[in-house]
């Protein structure tokens, strides 16, 4: 007779693939950790957290549609499991379903009203349906619960700067940054730092985030366009012409840098191919 106790074969077999496939993830054994994977499923359909894991696997390997079924069936599994739904809303939103999205994330509050994750969920949302003040409020919430949240604080630096308000922008920028060990910053946060100084006209400061940035996306046509610009701005116009002809390089079709480098009246470069637009030997503004 079984121990009054004891866990059933099929579950502790599952919870031992899900270990194993656990371990393969962090071997980076992909293919192996989906096979363990799917075989725990199949040894307890009912399981959650294998259904949770292999939805995770699957989203970060692009099948995205298949990873929000596993994760569907996962909730209705396990329907308390406020993490889980909140990891739901988020896939929704990725996928551009906002009201079951938002559905989540109030679902998942009712739960936990202190979970953070809830919060920024919500707070996602409402900046997609074009709520800002309402994104904002949640997000602060989320910050409350979970201080010093890198995306939390990226999120709500996107609305200032979106609001006008640069200066609460750069605060809370420098907030994310200053716990970010040096050279591990999120090349987002930077460049939003660097884009809000051009803002406040602070050029000299902006064109030092930007080459700073250069060094991890050297062929960005974006930002080749943003550090020239800063360097136009800051006097040093034969570096701006430079750097925007790195920018058309990489991007021939790339309109600001193309705008800019009429503006510095260079001629225009073979080597932008053939989607270059010329009048007289310039670039069309």
């Amino acid at each position: 007779m079984r121990n009054r106790g004891a866990v059933p074969e099929a579950v502790a077999n599952c919870r031992e693939l899900s270990r194993q496939g656990a371990t393969a993830v962090e071997a980076g054994q992909w293919n192996k950790a989906e096979g363990l994977l799917r075989k725990a499923i199949e040894v307890s359909p009912t399981d959650a957290a294998s259904r949770y894991q292999l939805a995770e696997l699957l989203w970060q390997h692009g099948a995205k549609d298949e990873a929000l079924l596993q994760i569907e069936t996962a909730i209705r599994l396990d329907s308390l499991d406020a993490t889980m739904i909140v990891r739901s809303g988020e896939m929704l939103l990725a996928m551009g379903d906002i009201d079951r999205a938002l559905e989540r994330a109030d679902q998942a509050l009712g739960f936990d009203s202190r979970l953070a994750s809830a919060w920024a969920l919500r707070g996602q949302v409402y900046l997609e349906l074009g709520q800002p003040k309402r994104a904002l409020a949640d997000l602060q919430r989320a910050l409350q619960f979970s201080p010093g949240k890198k995306d939390i604080l990226l999120d709500m630096a996107v609305i200032y700067r979106q609001q006008g308000e640069h200066q609460r922008c750069l605060t809370t920028l420098q907030h994310l940054l200053d716990s970010c060990s040096p050279g591990e910053e999120p090349s987002v946060a930077l460049l939003l730092e660097g884009e809000t100084l051009s803002d406040l006209g602070r050029w000299d400061d902006a064109r030092i985030r930007f080459l700073a940035l250069r060094e991890r996306t050297p062929l960005d046509a974006n930002l080749l366009y943003l550090l020239a610009q800063s360097e136009y701005m800051t006097n040093h116009p034969e570096s701006a012409a430079t750097t925007v002809q790195e920018a058309l390089l990489a991007n021939a079709s790339h309109i600001p840098s193309r705008k800019l480098l009429a503006k510095l009246g260079e001629p225009t470069s073979k080597s932008t191919g053939g989607n270059s637009e010329s009048s007289g030997g310039r670039l069309l503004r």
